[in-house]
């Protein structure tokens, strides 16, 4: 079967620049329901463990065709999480498996009290 990449790159809203030490959580659409449902009696299927941003603002995962959600379940820190935290769907195709699947995914600073 082949695999390809899931991709999620996190950065500041307002520069663009890449932001490490935030976490995220994989989804695969398994339930037929559009959108995300990571809970109920039908919820989505989780993809491993947590991932967290690197240095250069990505989390990636190898994967066969489907189609996946990143949630953000923490931000990195100094910034707040989306009031979406939900991004996607990333839909891995035959067509795109070979160069993967990308989403951006953006952060506004905390503002300062």
């Amino acid at each position: 079967m082949p695999l390809g990449e899931v991709t999620v790159v996190k950065e500041d809203g307002q520069t663009g620049d890449p932001l490490a030490g935030a976490v995220f959580q994989l989804w695969e659409e398994t339930n037929g329901i559009p959108g995300l449902q990571p809970t109920g009696s039908d919820p989505d299927t989780s993809i491993g463990g947590t991932c967290t941003t690197a240095a250069d603002g990505t989390c990636t995962r190898t994967l066969s065709t489907g189609v996946y959600y990143w949630q953000e379940t923490q931000a990195p820190p100094g910034y707040d999480l989306p009031l979406n935290p939900v991004f996607g769907p990333a839909v891995l195709t035959e067509e795109n498996i070979a160069e993967g699947v990308t989403t951006t995914a953006e952060n506004t600073p905390t503002p300062s009290r």
